[in-house]
């Protein structure tokens, strides 16, 4: 599993309205996208939906890979459907 580490993750629009522009979270430096929102999930279970549709972004690059390979310097953001009109 590996070291436990606390990251920064940023997010936008409904998530950052409900949580804040940011959360701290406890993760493993090799963590999945899906243990990741998980961690979030924790924080506020009504963001199910929205964190299951929700795209990662690491050092500001969306990711397709389901394992994350982080570092306390990653720059972790949760990116959620927006849509305008």
């Amino acid at each position: 599993m590996g070291r436990i580490m606390k990251v920064t993750v940023k997010l936008f629009a409904f998530l950052g309205e409900r949580l804040g522009p940011a959360v701290e979270i406890d993760v493993p430096k090799s963590v999945t996208q899906a243990a990741l929102k998980d961690a979030v999930l924790e924080l506020d279970p009504a963001l199910e939906a929205t964190l299951a549709n929700s795209r990662v972004a690491v050092d500001q690059e969306f990711v397709n890979e389901d394992v994350l390979q982080l570092s306390e310097a990653s720059e972790v953001a949760l990116i959620p459907p927006v849509s305008g009109g």
